[in-house]
This record gives C-alpha cells, sequence and structure tokens, in this order.
C-alpha cells in the first residue's frame, strides 16, 4: 500500500445552467482533474513531452504505484485496458485454437483482443447477484483445450478468488483478472489485481482512474513482463526494463506493437491514483447513500456486495428493478429521464448478444474468422442469469457523484421518489 499522503481535496463541482430539457443541473462529470495535475500536464506539453519512447519519471512513477499497491513485481503502462488485454493474452502464448473462458457479463475487450491472436473465448453465464462468474460456473466449461481463464470484477465487485485461482492451479491454467471497473476494491482485504498470474486495469475514459486513455498490466512473472513489454514497445522501453536473459535480440525492434502511454496520460492518471482513497471514500458515500434511499421504494433492489469484499466504486452504479416495480425497466429509465436524470440501461451487456460472439466473423481476417466461428459454436447455449440482470439493472450516473459534498444524492433520489412514490399512493 502506498504511504504517500493524499494531495488537497477536489474542489466541489461547478453547477452548471439547466439547459432546456435538463431540469437537474449537473455538475462536471469524471474524470475531474487537480490544478496542480493540469499545471503538470501543461509543463510536461511545454518541453514537448508529449511522448516517451524511454522510461521516463512519469510512467516509472505511475507504474511503480501500481505494482507497490499490488504487491506485484512488474508493472506496464500501456495505451488503453484494451491494449493491456492484448499484451496480457499475448504473454500468455494464446494460440490459435486455444480455448480462454471469460465472464459473459463484461465489456466486450475483456474477450476481443482473443479473437486477434486466433483464441476462442467461451462465456461464462453470471453465478449471482452481482453478475460476476464463479468457479463452480467455470468449472463446468473447462475443456482439454482450455488454457486460461479471465475474470471481470463486475461494476467494481470482486469475483470469488480465492476459490477461482485454487481451481485455476489444479488444472493448470493461467488465470487474467479484469480489474478495469475495480480500482480500489479488495477481496479479503486484498486488492484485486494481485491473485491472477496477470492483471489489467483501464486508466482512462471515465475510470476512478483516468488519464484520459492508458491501461495497465501487473505481473510477478518476469517472461510474461518482458512480452507484453516486447509487444508494446521497442526501444528504448526495453532496453532499460527487460533483464530477463534470452529476450536480447528483440529488444531493439519489439514484436509489432507500439502500445506506449503518453507522460501526460500517466500524470494526469497518477494524480488520481495518488488520492485513491479519497476519491473511493466519496464514490461510495455518495452511491451507498443515493442507493439506500432508492432501495426503500416500491421495486427496487440494491445490488448485494458480499462481506468478504469491498467496493473501490461502483463504475456503473446499478439498481434492479424488481416484479414488484410498476413499470418496466425502460419504462422507469423513460420516466426518469424526462424528471432531467441521466439514467440507462448498463453501458455494458452480456457478450452473447453482441453479433461478433454470436458468429459474424471477420472474412477478411481468416485466423480471426475461424476463432469467432469457434467461439459462437463453443457458446450456442442460453446465459439466463446475465440475460436477466441486464433487463433488470437500471444505470446510476456515479460519474457525477463524486464530490465531497454529494450535490446530486439529493435531487437524485428525490426524482425517483416522485416517479415510484406517487405510483406507488395511486395503488395504495
Amino acid at each position: 500500500m502506498s504511504t504517500q499522503a493524499p494531495p488537497r481535496p477536489l474542489p466541489v463541482p461547478p453547477v452548471g445552467r439547466p439547459s432546456a430539457d435538463e431540469r437537474i443541473p449537473h455538475p462536471q462529470e469524471w474524470p475531474v482533474y487537480e490544478d496542480t495535475a493540469l499545471a503538470e500536464a501543461v509543463e510536461l506539453l511545454a518541453r514537448g513531452r508529449s511522448f516517451d519512447y524511454d522510461h521516463g519519471d512519469e510512467l516509472a512513477g505511475l507504474e511503480t504505484a501500481f505494482a507497490g499497491h499490488h504487491g506485484r513485481r512488474y508493472a506496464l503502462a500501456l495505451a488503453s485496458g484494451t491494449a493491456a488485454l492484448l499484451a496480457a493474452y499475448f504473454a500468455l502464448g494464446i494460440e490459435p485454437g486455444d480455448e480462454v473462458i471469460v465472464s459473459d457479463y463484461t465489456f466486450f475487450s475483456t474477450a476481443t483482443p482473443l479473437f486477434l491472436l486466433g483464441g476462442v473465448p467461451v462465456l461464462c453465464d453470471a453465478g449471482g447477484e452481482n453478475g460476476n462468474v464463479t468457479a463452480a460456473g467455470i468449472a463446468e466449461l473447462i475443456t482439454p483445450r482450455t488454457v486460461a481463464i479471465a475474470v471481470t470484477h463486475l461494476w467494481g465487485h470482486p469475483c470469488e478468488l480465492d476459490a477461482i485461482a485454487a481451481l485455476a492451479r489444479s488444472r493448470g491454467l493461467a488465470l487474467l483478472e479484469d480489474c478495469s471497473h475495480a480500482h480500489g476494491s479488495t477481496y479479503r482485504s486484498r486488492p484485486v489485481g494481485s491473485a491472477g498470474d496477470v492483471a489489467v486495469f483501464s486508466a482512462g475514459a471515465r475510470k476512478l482512474v483516468s488519464g484520459g486513455l492508458g491501461g495497465m498490466l501487473l505481473t510477478d512473472d518476469g517472461d510474461l513482463y518482458a512480452r507484453a513489454c516486447l509487444l508494446s514497445s521497442f526501444r528504448h522501453r526495453t532496453d532499460l526494463t527487460i533483464d530477463v536473459p534470452g529476450y536480447e535480440p528483440f529488444l531493439t525492434t519489439g514484436l509489432g506493437g507500439n502500445f506506449r502511454m503518453s507522460p501526460v496520460a500517466a500524470v494526469l492518471a497518477k494524480s488520481h491514483f495518488d488520492a485513491l482513497r479519497l476519491l473511493v471514500e466519496r464514490r461510495l458515500a455518495n452511491v451507498s447513500a443515493l442507493v439506500e434511499r432508492l432501495a426503500a421504494l416500491p421495486g427496487l433492489e440494491a445490488v448485494p456486495v458480499a462481506p468478504e469484499c469491498t467496493m473501490g466504486a461502483w463504475y456503473d452504479g446499478v439498481v434492479a428493478v424488481d416484479e414488484t416495480c410498476p413499470y418496466s425497466r425502460d419504462e422507469l429509465v423513460r420516466l426518469l429521464q424526462a424528471e432531467g436524470l441521466k439514467v440507462r440501461e448498463p453501458s455494458t451487456r452480456p457478450l452473447h448478444q453482441y453479433p461478433l460472439f454470436r458468429g459474424a466473423a471477420p472474412a477478411w481476417h481468416p485466423p480471426a474468422a475461424r476463432a469467432v466461428d469457434a467461439c459462437a459454436r463453443a457458446n450456442d447455449r442460453r446465459f439466463p442469469r446475465a440475460d436477466r440482470l441486464f433487463e433488470r439493472w437500471l444505470r446510476l450516473p456515479v460519474n457525477f457523484l463524486w464530490d465531497e459534498t454529494g450535490t446530486m444524492v439529493e435531487p437524485y433520489a428525490a426524482a425517483f421518489e416522485r416517479v415510484l412514490g406517487t405510483e406507488a399512493a395511486r395503488h395504495a
């Protein structure tokens, strides 16, 4: 864990004037950066440090912070979480026809890089009300072609890592943790990202730790690190940070990719990472306060958090619309949007619902086309739990719930209460 003191608190969000179709004025949407981080980014640009082919202080500092917090030996900053996933699968040696068991309910980038390598995602249905896979569900899908398991800590809720890691070890399978939603989450007091052979974080877009675009790969295995680094970089980063014997012939050229994070992205992401404890506390306080109000209304349920887990932050804050609700999820979304709320269906849907996982193969890329076809055949079954969760979940705009004052909690709760409280009173 980092012992660095957190920076000064982020400012109270400026509340803008409501537009004609927005009855509730919202603060700036996350990511939000402190003045000191913005000044450092501007200073880098003024010095022409918009890129780094070496391993300068910005990248090294972010990698050291990530590795130290998660207790890992190696950290590799990349251009995105998707690039980090591709590098991880490449480093694990995924070959054409290899099967990797992947959470069905996850962002598609958890699985799509496999197609570039000819790997076959085998989708595992959700095992519980939080959407995560279980060791029992994974075990049913293992075949002689299975080489790895990739789990996603959906919305930031950790999977049952002890049981899944034990299963992977007993069957000789690699374990990859996709922690892109889960900055700051813990399982049995350990940070997520510390259990798998390799772990991947997104550090971009609207993640709690964001450099705009960025990703991070963590591992304790020097070979995995070297292979991932060689895919993502060529000189001089590889010369400076790879010291594993046998890789010398490839240090200058790398192995075909250039997926480096920029120094500017590293500075911005590290400003969030340094304040991670504070950011988690604020996000959780706001989301918890809102969800507590909503769960008291007819037809809404909170998503359960297992007692051995802590949420770093809800990436998509979701509540479940149950069968007692007078509206369907989509009807309720429309009514709430009319009140000025930025609610919607979840931004992530089960993978089996996308054409790519149902056999819509890219004919111009034969290895990927064969993998897509094999994926469709391997997953020709139903995924009832993931479908049910997606149909029930309603997404709360947690990216506006980042401030210490909880600006959005009361207007959002009041709008839900107007919509559902009025309907409940009508049927009383």
